[in-house]
């Protein structure tokens, strides 16, 4: 069998005893086309894309595949993590995973890497932050900025943002920043720091902590542009943090200005930060 040529001809399947081994794995995904990472009965998930097409690639071997995040339908990733445990493969040795399931995949779903990983190696569980980057267009739009941004051209006031988030960096109940509250168990988390760039017309927020809500970046996002417009002051958000109360907060912003950039397993992040737009 060629690098070139992968085949999945071969009928044999991994024994019943084969020894398992946990995998690493590192890849990026335009969320555009997709219900988001995790399996839904309504549309087709990264999960369930990528997922088959490793089963393939084992012999059709039940494989679970265990993401960092739950991204939500339309957020786009740039470094997502999952791992997952199979034999050896029928069809390739372990270092040719990566670039058999490149070919296997759609062009918007890239594997950055596949590595060995401890047992007890969990993508979602064994991470410590993440790193998500949130771009506003305040230029003119085109084809592609439409694609991958918030556009919002009145929205320039940088240090009403900064102020505004300043209020939102430390531990804190965010049950004013998540939907379906009454599903989560315990909705305190911690931001490490929210840094605002502006990278020409592309206003980036990058929102750095030891993990989110669902759609709490969203939500946040969707009353800080309120204070980047001059509609709300930057108080209103240590308010509304306050107030433990969703529905007095501004609509959840459209996924798709959101990236997920890095997942953390070891505390490296202090010197994190993005030098451009996710999608550049």
């Amino acid at each position: 069998m060629s690098d070139d040529n992968i085949s999945l001809k071969n009928n044999n399947a991994p024994a019943e005893n084969s020894v398992l081994r946990n995998f690493r794995m590192e890849l990026s995904f335009d969320g555009s086309s997709f219900h988001g990472w995790q399996i839904q009965p309504n549309g087709i998930s990264v999960q369930e894309l990528v997922q088959g097409k490793l089963s393939k690639l084992f012999g059709n071997y039940p494989i679970k595949l265990h993401g960092s995040s739950r991204t939500d339908a339309g957020v786009h990733a740039l470094g997502f993590a999952a791992s997952f445990k199979a034999p050896e493969s029928p069809y390739i040795p372990d270092w040719k995973i990566k670039r058999a399931l490149n070919k296997l995949l759609p062009r918007d779903v890239r594997i950055l890497d596949v590595n060995y990983a401890d047992e007890d190696f969990h993508a979602r569980f064994s991470a410590l932050a993440k790193a998500y980057t949130y771009v506003i267009n305040t230029g003119d739009e085109n084809p592609f900025s439409a694609k991958w941004s918030w556009h919002l051209p009145k929205c320039g006031n940088i240090e009403n943002i900064k102020q505004a988030a300043s209020f939102l960096t430390g531990t804190h109940d965010f049950s004013a920043f998540t939907v379906s509250r009454s599903e989560i168990d315990d909705p305190v988390r911690t931001i490490y720091r929210i840094e605002t760039k502006f990278f020409e017309n592309f206003l980036c927020i990058t929102f750095l902590g030891d993990g989110f809500l669902y759609k709490m970046i969203r939500s946040i996002m969707g009353s800080l542009v309120k204070t980047g417009m001059d509609t709300a002051s930057p108080e209103s958000l240590k308010e509304l943090l306050a107030s433990k109360n969703r529905s007095l907060g501004a609509p959840t912003a459209p996924p798709h200005g959101l990236f997920l950039v890095k997942v953390f397993y070891e505390e490296n992040w202090d010197d994190f930060h993005i030098d451009k737009p996710p999608f550049q």
